[in-house]
């Protein structure tokens, strides 16, 4: 094929313009937006750290599930507490149980001294 037979649309330049849609990418380690600043007047949220504008509910819906989250594995973990707490108690009787028993039966055995003597 050859050029000659290529016809352009009119009004299309032959160049492409220079582009003018830039577009940001997200650093790796994203901010956490952990400091913020409150802006009264303005009734912004800001981050201190990237100076993000943060919408308000959407930062109090994320905090109310961090925390929500939070007080379920605080549950969790008085739950799991309170289990390993009960297993040692009941260890601890378990092993006063078992050194009473040991306890008793080297009473009821009699000691038998073995030393130079020959056991047939």
């Amino acid at each position: 094929m050859s050029d000659q037979n290529i016809v352009n649309f009119p009004g299309v330049p032959q160049e492409l313009p220079q582009q003018t849609i830039t577009l940001e990418k997200q650093p790796f380690n994203m901010c956490q937006h952990a400091k913020i600043s409150l802006d009264s007047h303005g009734r912004l949220v800001n981050c201190v750290q990237c100076g993000a504008v943060i919408d308000p509910f959407q930062y109090l819906a994320t905090n109310a599930v961090v925390l929500q989250r939070a007080w379920s594995d605080h549950a969790s973990v008085k739950r799991t507490l309170a289990d390993m707490n009960d297993r040692v108690a009941a260890l601890k009787k378990e092993e006063q149980r078992l050194k009473a028993s040991v306890r008793r039966l080297k009473e009821k055995q009699p000691v038998i001294d073995t030393r130079g003597k020959d056991i047939l």
